[in-house]
């Protein structure tokens, strides 16, 4: 049976109380969804193939908690869109938010404004590094991490993580040689995209030993860390010293946690005061700080409200990966899923399958009309893996699943 998105409505009782399931199934294709569109944006070529499954880009295909949709309704019934202000409640609801869900709480003085992370991180190298300047990166990592160096003519410099018993680890002696080598900053991904690796305390002291020894800034993309999927917590880079708190700059958003990707809204936390200073002039030259009218909205009330949500949303997120864990295990031999620890991503090794049909993401577009994130994207270390979306209805998942079995099976 194929289970194609149908043009299914929410119900009245999703609409206008309880949250709906996570199992209803929604037709995105009417309101230009970049996911089940096969394309990322006007000017990337599209993924082709007939009947795909879309389980590639990191969104979700589950609707937003029933109150920030009535939040959002009510504000577009107002009908006026005109300039809006992010005043200081705005501020102590991210900084709450922090110290619930993770026991981490920045300063209030510390947050500033953010249309989205990227934007920020590409504002951040070009207000902090010149040109040439090299920037480190710990691949396989989030491929737009390299876009924004190399688009604004820094040197990409690659720590390549280490693969220990399907689970990556910091290679520091190798990132303590490029730290020497005049880099300037380390993109942090925190977790860890691809692999939905959590770093510890222990783990993150230990980059930052190395920072402060040849004195380089710190970027910690922080975007994926509500969705916690094991015991392990989240680990905020700037709680874990002053002194990392002195030279991070910390991008939070609650767009991945909430399916909020098309609202955009983020939050940068920045302890040091001259930086702070420097970056904000930067990002107001850049018209970088106006918030945008239904984003401010959704990041506000999905962060009071939202709670009861996401903790749903986990338990069914659970599911899903065990799932995958389990189907995998039995039907799919040549695959081996990472475990991840946040986020709704897993990260699938596939080395010898993937040399043996001669690239596994368009063989799966081919054969399995199954549309994967290529793991060549990440960069170096990325070779032979794919990563699986399991943001979506479980009957969806299971599909995915049967149409790559059946294709690995003729």
């Amino acid at each position: 049976m194929t289970t194609r998105p149908t043009k299914a409505m929410p119900t009245a009782t999703a609409e206008h109380g309880a949250d709906p399931d996570f199992d209803t199934v929604y037709d995105r294709a009417a309101f230009g969804s970049a996911k089940w569109a096969n394309q990322w944006d006007e000017f990337s070529p599209r993924v082709r193939g007939e009947d795909l499954l879309s389980l590639w880009t990191a969104d979700m295909d589950f609707r937003a908690p029933t109150t920030v949709i009535d939040r959002l309704r009510a504000a577009a019934d107002h009908g006026i869109y005109g300039y809006t202000l992010r005043d200081p409640e705005h501020f102590r609801i991210v900084q709450n938010w922090f110290t619930v869900r993770h026991g981490w709480t920045p300063p209030v003085e510390t947050l500033l404004p953010a249309p989205a992370i990227m934007s920020s991180v590409a504002a951040i190298l070009r207000t902090f590094t010149a040109p040439g300047d090299g920037v480190i990166v710990q691949s396989p990592v989030y491929s737009p991490n390299f876009e924004a160096i190399t688009g604004n003519h820094r040197r990409l410099l690659v720590n390549r993580l280490r693969l220990i018993d399907n689970r990556y680890e910091f290679d520091l002696d190798n990132l303590a040689e490029l730290a020497a080598s005049g880099a300037k900053v380390l993109l942090l991904c925190n977790p860890h995209n691809p692999s939905g690796r959590s770093w510890t305390a222990d783990e993150l002291l230990a980059v930052n030993d190395i920072c402060a020894r040849h004195d380089l800034l710190v970027i910690s993309d922080e975007i994926h860390c509500d969705i916690r999927l094991n015991g392990r917590p989240h680990v905020a880079y700037a709680s874990i010293s002053s002194d990392a708190a002195r030279r991070a700059f910390i991008c939070t958003a609650p767009t991945k946690t909430f399916n909020l990707a098309g609202l955009p809204s983020a939050t940068l936390s920045v302890a040091d005061p001259s930086l702070r200073s420097e970056l904000l002039n930067a990002m107001r030259a850049s018209f970088m700080i106006n918030a945008h009218y239904f984003g401010r909205l959704a990041l506000e009330t999905a962060y009071t409200t939202g709670g009861p949500w996401l903790d749903r949303l986990t338990d069914y997120l659970k599911g899903n990966v065990a799932f995958v864990h389990e189907f995998v295990q039995e039907r799919l031999p040549e695959i081996t899923p990472m475990p991840p620890d946040a986020s709704f991503l897993v990260w699938l090794e596939a080395r010898e399958l993937d040399a043996r049909v001669g690239g596994l993401h368009q063989f799966l577009v081919d054969r399995a009309a199954v549309n994967l994130y290529d793991g060549r994207v990440y960069g170096p270390g990325g070779e032979g893996y794919v990563r699986l979306n399991v943001g979506c209805p479980r009957k969806v998942l299971t599909e995915a699943l049967e149409r790559i079995d059946r294709a690995l099976s003729r």
